[in-house]
């Protein structure tokens, strides 16, 4: 009898350790420049519009990106940004459970000029 609940405790341990299921979603996807080179440092910025929630990651060497842990649903609203480039956006993204959707993205360059930063300095007396 001893043997008979050993093996019942052990089966219920099992059932509930594989009971864990995903609750949640991803993106992933690869950010490049027209040229078709990958945009290392690019901001992918993806809010859960009607809670708020927000996301980020920025892109790798390869211009590859990853955002998990996401809520399931929509609508997303994901912005993709780099200096110098254009911005590109995608409304109304739905994510299913437990998928991981992939948005890429092409950015082309932007005609926008930036401003210099011009940095000042003064020595103190008191150093």
């Amino acid at each position: 009898m001893k043997k008979m609940y050993f093996a019942f405790a052990a089966f219920l341990m099992t059932v509930i350790a594989f009971s864990q299921g995903v609750t949640t979603s991803s993106i992933n996807g690869r950010v490049l420049d027209s040229d078709e080179l990958p945009l290392l440092g690019a901001n992918i910025v993806a809010i859960h519009t009607p809670s708020g929630s927000t996301y980020g990651a920025i892109t790798d060497f390869d211009g590859f990106y990853r955002i998990s842990n996401m809520r399931v649903g929509g609508p997303y609203k994901i912005s993709i940004s780099y200096v110098g480039f254009e911005n590109s956006e995608f409304d109304d993204v739905y994510l299913q459970l437990g998928d991981s959707k992939k948005i890429s993205a092409t950015l082309g360059q932007s005609l926008n000029e930036l401003d210099e930063v011009v940095v000042t300095g003064q020595s103190n007396s008191i150093f």
